[in-house]
C-alpha cells in the first residue's frame, strides 16, 4: 500500500481518499436508525464509519424495516378488509383508513427498532 503525499508549502501532507462507495439514499427508517446509533452507540457508529461499512449496515437495517413495514400494512389491510372495492366506493374513507394503517405500521416498526436490530450489528 503506497501512501501518496501532496506538497503544500514546506510540508508533505498525506493524500487520503475514501474507497468508492455505491450511492445509496437513506430512507425514513435508515435515517432514524443512523440517528439512534449516533446518539446511543457512538463506538459502534464510529467503528462502522471508519471501516466504511456504515452505509451498507444502515441499508441492511432499512431493508429489514421496510419489509416489516410492508408486511404489517398488508396484514392490517386484510384484517380491516380494505380493498379496491372500498377504494372505488368510498375514496375518502379508504384514504383515512390507509393513513391509519400506515401510521400504525410505522409505530410498530419504530417500537421494534427501539429494541434495535442489535442482532445485525457486527
Amino acid at each position: 500500500m503506497a501512501i501518496e503525499y501532496e506538497r503544500i508549502g514546506d510540508y508533505d501532507i498525506p493524500t487520503l481518499r475514501l474507497n468508492n462507495q455505491n450511492e445509496y439514499r437513506i430512507g425514513f427508517f435508515g435515517r432514524r436508525y443512523k440517528d439512534y446509533l449516533k446518539r446511543n452507540h457512538k463506538i459502534i457508529y464510529y467503528n462502522l464509519l471508519t471501516k466504511q461499512q456504515l452505509l451498507t449496515h444502515i441499508k441492511l437495517v432499512e431493508e429489514e424495516a421496510d419489509e416489516l413495514y410492508e408486511s404489517i400494512i398488508s396484514s392490517l389491510k386484510s384484517q380491516e378488509k380494505i380493498d379496491e372495492k372500498l377504494k372505488a366506493n368510498d375514496p375518502i374513507g379508504w384514504v383515512q383508513m390507509m393513513n391509519n394503517i400506515q401510521n400504525g405500521a410505522k409505530e410498530i416498526v419504530l417500537a421494534e427498532a427501539s429494541r434495535p436490530f442489535m442482532d445485525i450489528l457486527p
